[in-house]
């Protein structure tokens, strides 16, 4: 194992951080604090930005991220904020040289990584599963919404809606788009069906797609292959 583990909260940003070294860890924590100064100060000068459920336009290096990922998901921009911080302070790592860098916010996890490494996507302890990732010479996502865990607003009833892509503020806006897809009644064949409609657009933006509701799994796209492994949910970021 090369890497150390850390945590950082500030506000509502709650993320475990997987570097190298302290002084990577440094550099996440500035360009966490960076990220969500921006994003701050263009809620005050827009608040609609913060409210709407809908896709919004903006500029601003952050914020445009977030509103990019909402037009193409259909979601509203603050769906991607995890994301892309999370992404952000991976970018000011590899800048500075780090060659393992995992943020982890709130289940939206940016990562770039030099040797393969487990991600569980946790559903409910008897529900959960996990995916080995393996190495890129680029930043890779894992987002995941939940209707049912944390503290996120969904519109659905998914135990875990899991994208996989390349964008991280994209998969984080997909990811709650899929989401808000999974009703409360769905059973497998209504999940599949309601999978199969959403990776028609999906498709374009991200990898792969993994829904998790009532013991019933669907998946579409690329999948990373799935192993055993034993989530620790104390290890979970969690508020």
């Amino acid at each position: 194992m090369k890497y150390k583990r850390y945590y950082f909260r500030h506000k509502e940003t709650i993320t475990t951080v997987l570097v190298e070294s302290d002084r990577y860890f440094e550099v996440a924590k500035k360009a966490m604090l960076e990220a969500r100064k921006r994003i701050e100060e263009f809620i005050k000068r827009d608040p609609f930005f913060y409210s709407t459920f809908e896709p919004y336009d903006c500029k601003g290096e952050i914020v445009e991220r977030m509103c990019r990922a909402s037009k193409l998901a259909g979601v509203g921009p603050m769906a991607a904020v995890a994301g892309t911080i999370a992404v952000f302070a991976v970018e000011r790592m590899v800048e500075k040289g780090a060659s393992f860098a995992i943020v982890d916010n709130g289940g939206d996890i940016a990562m770039y990584i030099d040797e393969p490494v487990t991600i569980g996507v946790y559903a409910g302890s008897e529900k959960s599963i996990a995916f080995r990732i393996e190495p890129e010479d680029r930043i890779k996502a894992v987002c995941t919404s939940s209707g049912r865990i944390g503290p996120s607003i969904s519109f659905g009833d998914a135990d875990a809606a899991t994208i996989f892509g390349y964008d991280v503020s994209v998969a984080d806006a997909f990811a709650t788009a899929l989401g808000n897809t999974i009703k409360e009644n769905y059973g497998k064949r209504e999940i599949e069906e309601a999978l199969k409609s959403f990776w028609e657009n999906a498709r374009r933006h991200v990898t792969a797609a993994v829904v998790i509701k009532d013991g019933a799994i669907a998946m579409v796209g690329d999948v990373p292959e799935i192993v055993a492994a034993r989530i620790d949910v104390d290890l979970i970021t969690k508020g």
